[in-house]
């Protein structure tokens, strides 16, 4: 059997994700982020007989296009589909049509889906590779996640997964460095086992001194939204700096990430009064871009010109 995986390649949930099929499936795989990934459908190897899509969701500018591709696959090769992003019930609806099977789960990570999916392939210590995806994605205390959470060591998984965090915080997608963090958790390797994690993380650590000053200096504060550009690789931490610096419900982090466009990042607390995944993937689809995701953690590719307008329309509806 061929198996080949695609997972998201921005965090330790998208990345363990790819390591538990990995693992699993004996698969190859390509890590990718959302703005690529129609384009990387397309770079499924023919001869794959079972292809996993793990951690990277669509939304209604793309919605259209997702399903024909994922149905294409899908009358070819047997096709899983593993998130627990926000998707439509028509989503689902038109995806189970094409033969997709799909495992989603709003108040599970994406790494522990693969987990509970995909257990009985995997050897027991691959669990800590779930727990990490539940750690840093900030979903430890949901219901799978807290249960398995109680039958190992809450504060190795806790110290493992930050190291790995902050390492891919500094390295982002450098030099294939998220290809071989996967590789090698799939292996079985813990975290501080894998080379240089240890080292990159320490220095994120200190470069997380700075940041945090940045943001106070930088940062601005828009009604219930504070925002900041930055040129970091983790948009998503600087966002979450950004509600400790001016005590706001909601931030945004926003770069260009290629020429006449924005990556943006959303975070929020508990006090939102909206679905963030849902609000800015109305705002990024009228605004000629688009998104999604949870309900505090969110984002959006949008033209560079339309930030202002995207910082306006969201700070209406927080």
């Amino acid at each position: 059997m061929k198996a080949f995986c695609i997972s998201h390649v921005k965090d330790v949930d998208g990345i363990g994700a790819a390591a538990l099929v990995v693992a699993a499936k004996r698969a190859l795989f390509l890590l990718t982020d959302y703005e690529t990934l129609l384009r990387d459908l397309d770079r499924v190897p023919k001869g794959t007989t079972e292809f996993v899509l793990c951690d990277l969701g669509t939304d209604d500018s793309n919605r259209d296009a997702f399903v024909e591709k994922m149905a294409a696959l899908a009358s070819r090769c047997r096709v899983t589909y593993v998130d627990h992003h926000y998707l439509p019930e028509a989503t689902k609806r038109a995806l189970a049509r094409s033969g997709v099977t799909i495992v989603h789960d709003a108040e599970e990570c994406a790494s522990m889906l693969c987990y509970k999916t995909f257990r009985d392939s995997l050897p027991k210590e691959s669990l800590d590779i779930a727990l990490y995806g539940a750690v840093t994605d900030y979903m430890d205390s949901s219901p799978l996640a807290k249960r398995l959470m109680e039958k190992t060591d809450r504060q190795f998984i806790l110290a493992e997964a930050t190291l790995l965090s902050h390492a891919i915080g500094r390295m982002g997608d450098k030099e294939g460095f998220p290809e071989m963090v996967a590789r090698e958790l799939s292996r079985m390797k813990k975290p501080h086992e894998i080379d240089r994690v240890g080292e990159l993380a320490l220095l994120q650590l200190r470069e997380a001194t700075r940041i945090s000053e940045e943001v106070k200096r930088r940062g601005r504060r828009m009604g219930n939204l504070a925002y900041m550009r930055t040129t970091e690789y983790s948009t998503g931490n600087v966002a979450k700096l950004l509600i400790g610096a001016f005590d706001v419900p909601v931030a945004a982090s926003f770069k260009e990430k290629q020429k006449g466009w924005c990556e943006v990042s959303l975070r929020g607390t508990s006090e939102c009064k909206v679905h963030l995944g849902k609000t800015i993937g109305r705002i990024a689809l009228q605004l000629g871009g688009s998104g999604g995701g949870h309900k505090v953690a969110a984002g959006c590719h949008i033209p560079a010109a339309r930030v202002q307008s995207m910082l306006r329309a969201l700070s209406e509806k927080v």
